[in-house]
């Protein structure tokens, strides 16, 4: 074989095997067989630069030609990242199951496999940056093939607010694209804790509240892992009582399992008194809903409504001392009635308002008191008889 050389390259050879990519080169110039050149890059062992001999082989595109050499040095066992870089080229440009490989490789350059790989897929060029957290670059080559989803699953994995901040700023052009795809695809998508958290807190620090309602809906409505997430509720209803008030009672009726009593002093604090009320109604505080007709409301009317459709004695009681404070004695001892609570009838009969048939109605709570009395006498009477029988 080496007598079908041209002797001034069999000198160069035989002063350093080094040489061995330039000789290469000029062997291809020259037209001689590619077996020729195959045969020498197995002879030289490795004694040259591999990236040498790749820059040589792509300046004629027959980088191919070093596939055999290249997978044989993998098997024994080779490191090296200019070996693992030419074969990740290879694969690339011979569509050689090349994601594959580019997910598991450990060896090869994640920046120029990826720079590589941009003008001729994208998609792969994105697989690269992502092994490597080459954020910038994954982000760029996105944004250039809009490949938002692509981008909003990196983000989401790679839970880093200050990247976050960086691409939800309003000077990014590509911000709508981008949020839109972390809602529709990738929030839905993870069930890992840890990615909807800082996610939902970068959300929250890039001051996006009308995104962060988008963004935790689906996160409730449709990633079944996270439906019943306490917090992300609370979150949730706080967020639509900052920035879309006409979205809380809607959340207030179809959620469950929130801090119910917590969020409902924010609403009143909001003024918003209706959404109190039904939060306090849904978890059944309806001593606290009617506070919230009486107090906030200020409609005796709605309260005295309330107050029938629950029919409960505390519920009387609050109705009772409202329409008290109000000088409407005679209301008031009819609530007290409804109560089967006599403990403030001695204020409704020293009002100086009331009138003879509100006086009769005094007697009927008169009657409930001895109801009482009686009862506890009866009680008493029983403890007796049982120690005496002792």
């Amino acid at each position: 074989m080496a007598q079908q050389i041209p002797k001034p390259f069999q000198d160069q050879l035989q002063i350093s095997l080094s040489r061995l990519p330039t000789v290469v080169g000029s062997l291809l110039d020259e037209g001689y067989s590619e077996n020729i050149v195959t045969d020498l890059i197995h002879i030289g062992r490795g004694q040259f630069s591999t990236d040498e001999m790749v820059s040589e082989l792509e300046k004629r595109n027959r980088l191919k030609l070093l596939l055999p050499w290249l997978e044989t040095r993998v098997k024994e066992g080779c490191t090296e990242p200019a070996t693992h870089n030419a074969l990740a080229k290879i694969y690339i440009d011979t569509n050689n199951n090349p994601e594959k490989f580019l997910r598991e490789n450990k060896w090869y350059y994640s920046r120029l496999i990826g720079h590589y790989c941009e003008k001729r897929d994208p998609h792969l060029a994105c697989v690269a940056y992502e092994r490597g957290q080459c954020d910038r670059e994954l982000i760029a080559v996105c944004n250039d093939n809009s490949l938002f989803k692509t981008q909003a699953r990196y983000l989401v994995r790679r839970r880093d607010q200050d990247l976050w901040l960086e691409v939800l700023a309003e000077s990014n052009p590509f911000k709508r694209q981008l949020i839109d795809q972390v809602v529709k695809t990738a929030i839905v998508e993870t069930c890992d804790p840890e990615d909807i958290s800082v996610t939902v807190k970068a959300f929250m620090s890039a001051d996006l509240p009308n995104e962060l309602i988008e963004l935790l809906e689906k996160i409730m409505l449709e990633n079944p892992a996270f439906s019943d997430h306490k917090n992300l509720k609370n979150l949730l209803i706080l967020t639509a009582i900052k920035a879309d008030r006409g979205r809380v009672l809607g959340y207030i009726e179809r959620l469950d399992n929130y801090d119910g009593p917590d969020i409902a002093k924010i609403a009143i604090s909001n003024d918003l008194y209706e959404e109190a009320f039904a939060i306090y109604k849904k978890f059944d505080d309806n001593t606290s809903a009617i506070k919230v007709l009486i107090d906030n409301v200020k409609d005796l009317k709605l309260a005295r409504d309330f107050a029938e459709e629950c029919n409960e004695p505390g519920v009387w009681s609050e109705l009772a001392q409202a329409q008290l404070q109000r000088g409407l004695v005679k209301e008031a001892i009819e609530s007290y009635i409804d109560a089967d609570d006599p403990s403030a009838y001695i204020n409704a009969t020293t009002n100086k308002q009331q009138s003879w048939d509100d006086v009769i109605r005094h007697l009927q709570i008169i009657g409930v008191c001895m109801k009482y009395i009686g009862r506890f006498i009866v009680n008493r009477l029983c403890g007796c008889i049982c120690k005496y029988s002792e």
